[in-house]
């Protein structure tokens, strides 16, 4: 028996293993994107992307929200479980080792036949050891190993879309402050406007038509105003949840008023390649280990096919009497070996097989659905970007153009040369051009966060 050890020893470490090879998805080569801005670069996209719009707010509320964020933290809780459960693997392959001490009152017949009551001690270690041969613990360790890699993966995916969360509402809450402003800038010239036209009205030179036609201007600007401040409650509360507080924990400190981070045109930086993209994305690693995973897994169903054998033994004292114990007369020991083979199980072996290459189908499948979603969110990423920052452009030119217009109006109308109708045509025209910039300057800064979602800048391999 001791001479057969060093062989079971180096048969549990040359074990084989039975998982299936995997095939993964490959996508067409690329070198770059399709829709990427001419002025990018292909080195690798910056770390930390909010701290490049230069706001202090901003980064301060993605910092808070990494640490604090229940998703983040439920994220780091999957993945310390799934490094536990990896130690845990890694532990079977090792012997396991039982201290066992135990004291008895035993009656039993003597060998003359006479019934004796007698006291019995024991003290000893209990050794048990399956030995690897054929892969079942490998398989299962390196299944574990991958569920950590996946874990690792999901933590990263969960702080990067959380970053980008914050950071989407963060510029919401900028534009839709510019939005309240400019509704409440133009509604305090359009009520300058009605007591103008009221007074013109009561010294004969206006009509009612004017009045009413200028009070409905009023009062339909006035109207916007409740629902944008909905609207920014609404961001507030949502970026106090994202950060882990209750929904009003940022009232105070998000009233103040600021206007969204300057953004340059094509201010992205190094946007990567295509394959570069799929080896840093954390939604793409997720899936990948979960398909080595899903492999594994398969491998330790087929171990089932197989034998397992165990060595086991003790070692360990026995005595009649407790100050016995220690006396070389009392030492004791058994070693063994036992092999098991599942001969007869009415197909449940082939049933495992089959439900984990299943498993298996569906994991090659999620891993091809990731690299694709990952390329198409990128793709749309730059294409809406790109005509994001083409709208803001061509509506600032366009509130310009309103502005000079209701000047125009406004001093035609002071020397009667046009009616009073013409200058609510040109504010009505301001205003919504005001608006409209006002969402495209916040869509834009929204498509820039996407951007960097998108190519998972600073979030690379482990």
């Amino acid at each position: 028996m001791r001479s057969a050890l060093p062989l079971l020893a180096l048969m549990a470490l040359c074990a084989c293993s039975h998982a299936p090879l995997t095939k993964r998805y490959q996508p067409p080569p690329q070198t770059m994107f399709t829709n990427a801005p001419e002025l990018a670069a292909d080195t690798e996209p910056v770390a930390r992307f909010w701290q490049r719009f230069d706001d202090d707010k901003l980064s301060s509320l993605v910092e808070r929200a990494l640490l604090a964020n229940t998703d983040v933290r439920i994220a780091a809780a999957s993945l310390a479980e799934s490094r536990a459960i990896g130690r845990f693997a890694d532990a079977d392959l090792w012997p396991t080792v039982n201290l066992a001490a135990g004291a008895a009152r035993v009656r039993a017949k003597d060998s003359n036949g006479v019934p004796k009551t007698d006291n019995a001690f024991s003290v000893g270690l209990d050794v048990l050891w399956e030995v690897d041969v054929f892969g079942r613990l490998s398989d299962a360790r390196r299944a574990a190993q991958a569920g950590v890699l996946a874990g690792e993966a999901g933590h990263r995916a969960a702080q990067l879309s959380i970053a980008a969360e914050v950071a989407r509402n963060y510029f919401n809450l900028r534009g839709l402050q510019e939005q309240l402003r400019v509704a409440l800038a133009s509604l305090e010239t359009q009520r300058a406007a009605l007591q103008l036209v009221e007074a013109r009205e009561g010294v004969g030179r206006g009509t009612a038509l004017d009045s009413e036609r200028a009070r409905s201007l009023v009062n339909s600007t006035a109207a916007s105003v409740p629902a944008i401040e909905s609207a920014l409650a609404r961001t507030r509360y949502r970026l106090a949840v994202l950060c882990g507080l209750a929904p009003t924990g940022l009232d105070a400190e998000l009233q103040d008023t600021r206007p969204l981070p300057g953004i340059k045109p094509i201010d992205i930086g190094g946007i990567g390649t295509p394959e570069n993209l799929l080896r840093r994305r954390p939604d793409v690693q997720v899936a990948e280990a979960q398909l080595a995973a899903a492999a594994a897994n398969a491998g330790v169903a087929r171990s089932a096919w197989f034998p397992t054998i165990t060595l086991g033994g003790s070692l360990g004292q026995n005595a009649a009497r407790a100050g016995d114990i220690g006396d070389g007369a009392s030492y004791a020991y058994n070693l063994g070996a036992q092999l098991a083979w599942n001969l007869l199980d009415f197909g449940r072996i082939r049933a495992r097989i089959a439900a984990s290459d299943a498993r298996l189908d569906a994991a090659a499948a999620q891993y091809e659905r990731a690299v694709l979603a990952a390329l198409e969110e990128t793709e749309g990423a730059f294409i809406t970007y790109t005509r994001a920052q083409q709208q803001a452009a061509l509506l600032y030119d366009a509130v310009a153009a309103s502005e000079k217009a209701s000047v125009i109006a406004r001093e035609r109308f002071a020397v009667g040369s046009t009616d009073f109708l013409v200058v609510l045509d040109a504010e009505r025209e301001l205003l919504s051009a005001r608006d409209r910039l006002a969402q495209a300057q916040t869509n834009a800064a929204g498509s820039l966060v996407t951007v960097y979602k998108a190519l998972a800048g600073g979030w690379g391999s482990p």
